[in-house]
């Protein structure tokens, strides 16, 4: 496993297990899975309705529970709802932090929503403040007006909108970029991609390894998903091989720019590369 240190100082694992649409019942079973698998950070959210399965998960595994990273998602408003709402958060979570907290998504009252989740870092019940799916307006909003400085920003991000100049732009305000489902590659079918193919014949990897390696080798954190065993340990099987620089240059030309969501919709403006 590779780690990025954000910062605060804090260290964190390259790639993450999403637990997204993982249904409460599957939940544990599925965390317990990626566990044994070695994911040492699980993204979990208000909206998915599985963060008392998630604290189920790590409580019957092996591992400490400081030795693991658990983020979640607000989907609150207001300071004061959302305070309140971390600390239900917390209270199906069973435990009195989170590594990370984020806004899941961008609203009209951010900066009060940020305020709240300043006030729930000083109380130590998170180490670190992210964002998802902020635009560069969006995020100088918060990084002018706030105390505690955004440590990520979790944006789609994947071979055919590489996000390359929202990249640039976090690295100057040393924020993390994270990709968001970099493997719903499936949309625009690059998992038949010749390029692709051709690179991961190279290595002997497949496809999900190529996209997943490019990123990681581009400073960017993954976060795939997959509820089935061996998709697990394929997406984990990315640390033992080194993309070349001119395989990394022939994926770079694959980015076309098109996003599979439409939205932010400022952030499709033309980019300047």
């Amino acid at each position: 496993m590779e780690y990025k240190t954000l910062n605060n100082g804090i260290s964190m694992p390259m790639l993450w297990f999403w637990v997204y649409k993982v249904v409460q019942n599957e939940a544990k079973n599925v965390v317990l899975n990626a566990i044994n698998t070695w994911y040492r950070l699980v993204d979990t959210a208000q909206y998915y309705e599985n963060e008392r399965w998630v604290w189920q998960a790590i409580k019957a595994s092996w591992i400490n529970r400081k030795d693991f990273f658990v983020t979640t998602k607000l989907i609150t408003k207001w300071y004061e709802n959302t305070l309140k709402w971390i600390d239900i958060s917390l209270q199906k979570f069973w435990y009195d932090y989170f590594d990370l907290i984020l806004i899941h998504r961008p609203k009209w009252d951010n900066l009060s929503i940020y305020k709240a989740l300043e006030t729930a870092y000083k109380q130590w019940k998170c180490k670190a403040i992210w964002l998802s799916n902020f635009n560069e307006e969006q995020f100088l909003e918060i990084y002018e007006n706030c105390e505690i400085k955004p440590v990520i920003n979790q944006i789609e991000t994947h071979v055919m909108w590489q996000q390359r100049k929202m990249h640039k732009f976090l690295k100057k305000y040393d924020c993390i970029h994270e990709s968001r489902s970099p493997l719903w590659a499936w949309r625009f079918g690059l998992f038949e991609n010749e390029v692709l193919l051709k690179i991961a014949q190279k290595y002997n990897k497949t496809v999900a390894q190529i996209m997943l390696r490019f990123f990681i080798q581009n400073n960017v954190i993954v976060i795939p998903k997959s509820s089935h065993i061996d998709r697990m340990k394929e997406n984990f099987e990315v640390f033992d091989f080194v993309l070349s620089e001119e395989d990394i240059i022939e994926i770079k030309s694959l980015d076309q720019r098109i996003s599979y969501t439409n939205w932010p919709e400022t952030m499709l403006r033309e980019q300047d590369y």
